[in-house]
């Protein structure tokens, strides 16, 4: 008779632990052991340690995998387990290490490998190579290409995100999150008598209730300074979006300004020598000519494709210089400038800044960090099984996404 020391190791979130009935089985090279239930006496709670002895006839070999199962307390009551990882204490002396953060639901199975890495020449075991095998196949079931828009990367084939695979879905806790905080600024807009407001505001400081709970000095700063060109320069580096300036050695020939119209700003110098020190900077948002913005509560909403120029002084401040709205240069396309009067300055500087949001969300957001990681995550979880070191990095990225 030998013994195998298993310790299980659950979550630290919010409703981590488990009443359902929780099976374990280990797999080695040689032989499995038989089914038995880790929490027939009490219940696997949260942020729990509980070490097992599992008693086997003779040792099983190389540790292969861990099987877990999960079954309804006297058939009826369950919820869901998130653990965190199971460590194994063998006959021989060593210690594989399996590790899970993932959600165990009700009459659903795992299958955890050991913590070490693999390529597939490197699971000579038979019993390895099939559940390599088999992984795939049931991964291949689970995770199926989708077209989310013609044109765009495809996405996983999932209806909405409460029917994703449980590995790959928020953690109760994300979601318990999401609604809390959505729901506490929802009864804060009420209160204020904004959530249902469908007139505009008329002045920016109507947009104090909103914030009020979240004052810092951040805020207080950016509700002086917001409409001043130093922050608005300050923004294309260390803003929301600090991927469209670039330096600007040729003016575009659909942007055409002139030195009269810079003097003033570019204090004695020319538009020539500064370009030629290299502190000049553009901001072309073209990607967004010709679009058309969408109808909210009746109203028609206007995009703009704007041209910035931005001036880098001595002092290392990045300040705009001029403006053009729209791509291509008419009498119906001003382009503006610092010397301009204030209001239309100041309106100019807000259609940029609503054309940086767009980009933003829809171009670095959206694609390049969404879609784009979606396809490498969707196309890892259809083609790798998991003691690849590939599959390995990609779980390292999800357990630190169940921590936040």
């Amino acid at each position: 008779m030998v013994i195998y020391t298993v310790t299980v190791y659950t979550g630290k979130g919010l409703l981590a632990g488990t009443t359902s009935r929780i099976s374990i089985q280990l797999r080695g090279a040689e032989a499995e052991s038989e089914e038995q239930s880790l929490n027939h006496i009490q219940g696997l709670w949260q942020a729990s340690e509980r070490a097992f002895k599992i008693h086997c006839k003779a040792s099983l070999g190389e540790l292969i995998a861990v099987k877990l199962y999960s079954k309804p307390f006297m058939g009826l009551l369950y919820n869901q387990w998130f653990c965190d990882k199971i460590s194994v204490n063998t006959p021989e002396g060593d210690k594989v290490l399996f590790p899970c953060y993932c959600w165990l639901d009700c009459n659903e199975r795992l299958v955890l490998r050991p913590a070490k890495a693999s390529l597939v020449f490197q699971d000579t075991n038979p019993i390895s190579q099939r559940q390599r095998m088999r992984q795939l196949e049931e991964q291949q079931k689970l995770f199926r290409w989708c077209v989310y828009a013609e044109g765009t990367p495809q996405v996983i084939d999932c209806d909405n995100p409460l029917a994703l695979p449980a590995e790959v879905r928020f953690s109760f806790t994300k979601e318990a999150e999401f609604y809390s905080g959505a729901g506490k600024q929802l009864a804060a807009l009420k209160l204020t008598g904004l959530a249902n407001c469908r007139k505009s505001w008329e002045s920016i400081s109507q947009l104090e209730a909103i914030i009020c709970e979240n004052r810092v000095k951040t805020i207080e700063y950016i509700q002086k300074h917001w409409d001043e060109d130093e922050f608005f320069g300050y923004q294309f580096l260390n803003g929301l979006n600090p991927m469209m300036v670039q330096r600007c050695s040729n003016l575009p020939e659909n942007f055409p300004v002139t030195e009269d119209m810079v003097k003033n700003s570019l204090r004695g110098s020319s538009l020539q020598q500064e370009m030629k020190k290299g502190n000049i900077f553009l901001s072309d948002y073209k990607m967004l000519d010709g679009l058309v913005g969408n109808v909210v509560s009746g109203r028609q909403q206007y995009l703009t494709a704007p041209l910035v120029l931005l001036y880098c002084n001595p002092h290392s401040m990045m300040l705009p210089i001029a403006i053009q709205l729209r791509q291509k240069p008419s009498k119906d396309n001003p382009i503006f400038l610092p010397t301009d009067s204030k209001a239309d300055w100041k309106l100019a500087k807000i259609f940029v800044r609503n054309a940086e949001f767009g980009v933003h969300e829809v171009d670095f957001h959206l694609l390049r960090t969404h879609l784009l990681a979606e396809v490498f995550t969707v196309a890892t979880l259809r083609n790798l099984p998991s003691p690849h070191p590939l599959y390995k990095v990609l779980n390292l990225s999800r357990m630190s996404w169940f921590d936040m």
